[in-house]
């Protein structure tokens, strides 16, 4: 059912005030007025038949015939009876012998005592209003007069004040409804008022009537105010909290008392691996050591700062109890899986280092103590030369340790906007390559195929793209067939990138050593990467030269002892 509107209902209310006015007045006109007519009769009545008595009493005689008379000088029906009640004389029945007695009608009672009588009766379906007084010789006189006269004055008064009803029905009606037009129109701009500040508006323009209505108005327009003041700082505050949040590295998980996921910024998600604001926490840390470390924190109402192995995650977890915001926790989680991979790498690398070094190190001062110690004459040239041919290997494989670590940190160490950005044509640079490493290859009758389309131009460095080249060439060279092999370099364009691909047939790469495979001093066979003078540095330093060129490199390989390893190289296209 639709609710009335403040007009509606102050119209209503107008109108109802004004009919029950009317109401309790027409009511109250038609009582009074009615018993003031009847008193008006019964005075007239009275004063006329305290007069008649009177006559009575001077000597008239034959009262049925004084009846008649007398009812036509009162205008009324005159009777009068005898001290038993008995018609002596009735202006309605001249010979008084049908007229009936009057011994039991209470204003003759009342008339014989003295006083006078007063009494209203229908008779013949019309009612009456009888007045009887004492007369002389113990009569009573008794005047009555029908009210029809008054029925028809009140009928006609009634008649008027229903039309004077009806015509101030219609002047309440057409008054109210322009006094709640009026009266509503302000509360109607309000509400207007409020609406748009439900909507986000809060430019409301007060009003400047001195009314209640225009100091509502006038405190609705300061409320808005206030109302967008405070949302601009809550709105500021959110934005700077949500900017916070998103811009951490750690992961912020906030639980309500219902074990339900308040909260969660994105580096949350991200570790969890789902969007999880709103889920219950059951279905959202579905790691049994991470739930435990949180349930156990909500059982104890204390702080827990742990680590836990998450799978294949390490997660750094700092969780406080909210007992003072009626339940819940909040999580701190800190992914620290790169860390400890990092932390490993740096252990690795240290160790390859040292290894590294300590071979070359130890044959030189070796071989040198030997050559020191020793006369001159007591070694042979020949041996004296073998002694110093491997000194000399070993200093140059210390030279390409030292040039390759020092290529590495000042990859690292060179600003991006540094990077040498120019045309650089793959076909010509692919074949340069193989014109270098023609006899490398011929010494493990090795052949290099070039498969390259025409205008294969990159946006790099002309050296790096060299470098890339010739390492990974090299490198398919010593690790693949071991006689007869073919490397084939191939590139072809990818969209606005051109990918370049060198292929070996060699035996391949077990899954588990590629996600390593560049990572510096990584061997997947140590001992015979050494044999063939590798240092363990060329990978990185082709991902660290390609990541400068803002291209990707990556490698394929079926498992150890399947045929052929892909090295798959995108950079840029040039676009003139």
């Amino acid at each position: 059912m639709r609710a009335l509107t403040f007009r509606a209902k102050l119209l209503a209310s107008h109108l109802a005030l004004v009919t029950a006015v009317l109401v309790l007045v027409v009511l109250e006109l038609n009582r009074t007025l009615g018993g003031d007519l009847v008193r008006q009769l019964d005075e007239r009545l009275e004063q006329q038949a305290q007069g008649a008595a009177a006559w009575i009493g001077e000597g008239r005689r034959h009262p049925e015939k004084l009846a008649g008379r007398l009812a036509l000088v009162v205008r009324a029906e005159v009777t009068i009876f005898d001290r038993d009640g008995s018609v002596v004389g009735d202006s309605q029945h001249p010979d008084a012998v049908d007229a009936p007695s009057g011994a039991a009608d209470p204003e003759f009672q009342t008339a014989r005592l003295g006083l006078v009588g007063r009494a209203t009766r229908t008779i013949d379906g019309a009612p009456m209003r009888f007045v009887a007084v004492p007369a002389s010789d113990g009569m009573v006189l008794r005047l009555g007069s029908p009210l029809s006269d008054i029925d028809a004055t009140v009928g006609a008064m009634r008649r008027r004040l229903t039309y004077a009803f009806a015509l101030a029905i219609g002047a309440a009606l057409g008054l109210g409804w322009l006094a709640s037009r009026l009266a509503a129109r302000p509360l109607r701009l309000m509400t207007e008022s409020a609406t748009r500040i439900t909507q986000g508006d809060y430019a409301i323009v007060p009003s400047t009537s001195p009314d209640d209505f225009g100091v509502l108005s006038r405190t609705l327009a300061a409320l808005a105010a206030q109302l967008e003041a405070k949302l601009g700082e809550l709105t500021e505050e959110r934005d700077r909290l949500s900017a916070i949040l998103a811009g951490m590295a750690e992961g912020v998980l906030v639980i309500g008392a219902s074990r339900e996921v308040v909260l969660a910024n994105p580096a949350a998600e991200t570790i969890l691996g789902a969007v999880v604001t709103g889920k219950p926490l059951e279905s959202v840390v579905k790691d049994p050591a991470l739930r435990a470390v949180l349930e156990e924190a909500s059982r104890t109402g204390k702080p827990i700062e742990t680590e836990v192995e998450a799978g294949a995650r390490t997660v750094a977890l700092y969780v406080r109890p909210l007992a003072a915001h009626g339940g819940g926790l909040v999580a701190v989680l800190r992914d620290m899986t790169r860390l400890r991979r990092l932390l490993v790498m740096r252990r690795d690398f240290v160790a390859n280092v040292s290894h590294e070094l300590r071979t070359p190190v130890t044959a030189i001062q070796g071989y040198a103590e030997t050559l020191l110690r020793a006369p001159g004459e007591g070694l042979d040239e020949a041996t004296r030369r073998e002694f110093l041919e491997i000194i000399h290997r070993h200093g140059r494989r210390l030279g390409a340790l030292v040039e390759g670590l020092l290529t590495l940190s000042e990859l690292e160490a060179r600003p991006p906007e540094a990077a040498v950005r120019v045309k650089v044509e793959v076909a010509a640079i692919a074949e340069h390559v193989r014109a270098t490493l023609r006899d490398r290859a011929a010494q493990r009758t090795a052949r290099i195929e070039l498969d390259l389309g025409d205008e294969l131009d990159v946006r790099g460095d002309p050296v790096a793209v060299e470098q890339v080249i010739e390492n990974l060439v090299d490198n398919a060279i010593k690790y693949g067939k071991e006689a007869g092999g073919e490397v084939l370099v191939h590139a072809r364009h990818a969209g606005d990138r051109v990918v370049l691909e060198v292929r070996d047939d060699g035996p391949g790469i077990a899954a588990e050593h590629l996600p390593r495979l560049f990572e510096r001093f990584y061997r997947v066979d140590a001992g015979r990467s050494r044999e063939r003078g590798g240092t363990g540095l060329g990978l990185a330093i082709v991902k660290h030269l390609v990541e400068s060129m803002g291209g990707t490199v990556d490698v394929a390989s079926g498992s150890a002892g399947s045929t052929g390893t892909t090295f798959r190289v995108d950079l840029p296209a040039f676009a003139g």
